[in-house]
């Protein structure tokens, strides 16, 4: 386990007319790999294993979408649909892909008949034959394709003993992580706000904390660090008129008072000086 854990590997198998018969038939298999935005609407052609080794992701089937932790893993079934992404900063998997006549019949028999997420009991176990896969890979026998099926099953009947998560709920909590950057702007408005920073707050990349921010709320994170700042400002051009706008402009967060006015102008499509005259 010690050495697939520093090990970062891909490799694809060699068909032949042959070995694409064996009940069990190993086509790629992927370690520590970092996983990159994924979006297949129609699947691939053959079954698929990504499991979750550090940090988290997102999947997105069947109009819902799934938290994927670490310890768990994305059994695909072929030609499904799906989307899935990395939640953290970096997000690293395993993924093995496979095929043949006793794939379908073993999740069958043992009742897994879809897609989904599933909890690996024995991860040490699933690790071990994946490094064995990849010892057979490096050994270059003419007979690696039946070893390779051989492993393979073991890891499979592995997915069979593991437990299918029903884990929508989960995601709806990040929602929360969404609310403590809101509460933290309107905390901190008058401060240089740095996306990084908020992203590192609640333990998200930057890239999702921006998508699910703006999927829960319909506006950008940046628009809305704009509309509470010149609520604010609004509020101080209107209560105290002897304010400059200079220092007002400070007080909402911008340092520059002519970006200050630049923005104010765009959102209000007025000066900060005319909507202080009219109110």
């Amino acid at each position: 386990m010690g050495f697939l854990s520093i090990m970062k590997k891909i490799f694809f198998t060699k068909y032949t007319d042959q070995n694409i018969k064996l009940p069990f038939v190993l086509y790629s298999l992927g370690l520590n790999h970092r996983q990159e935005y994924i979006n297949r609407p129609t699947g691939l052609p053959f079954f698929q294993w990504i499991q979750a080794v550090k940090g988290s992701g997102v999947l997105e089937i069947d109009n819902k979408q799934y938290v994927v932790e670490e310890g768990s893993g994305m059994l695909f079934f072929p030609n499904v649909g799906h989307k899935y992404y990395g939640m953290s900063n970096e997000w690293i998997v395993h993924f093995m892909c496979f095929r043949g006549s006793g794939t379908k019949d073993l999740f069958e028999n043992i009742g897994i008949d879809q897609s989904g997420i599933y909890i690996i009991r024995d991860i040490e176990k699933v690790e071990q034959y994946m490094e064995e896969l990849l010892f057979i890979y490096t050994g270059h026998s003419p007979m690696e394709m039946y070893d390779f099926s051989r492993v393979l099953y073991g890891i499979l009947l592995e997915i069979a003993k593991s437990k299918t998560i029903q884990n929508e709920r989960s995601f709806q909590n990040q929602n929360k992580k969404v609310y403590l950057v809101m509460d933290y702007i309107n905390e901190h408005y008058k401060e240089p706000i740095v996306l990084s920073d908020l992203a590192e707050k609640v333990r998200l990349s930057k890239e999702y904390l921006c998508q699910l921010f703006k999927k829960i709320n319909g506006f950008s994170i940046f628009d809305y660090i704009t509309d509470v700042r010149l609520a604010h400002a609004k509020t101080l051009l209107i209560q105290d008129r002897n304010e400059k706008i200079k220092n007002i402009s400070r007080l909402c967060g911008y340092e520059d008072v002519s970006y200050f006015g630049m923005v104010f102008k765009k959102k209000e499509g007025i000066t900060p000086a005319k909507f202080r005259d009219l109110h």
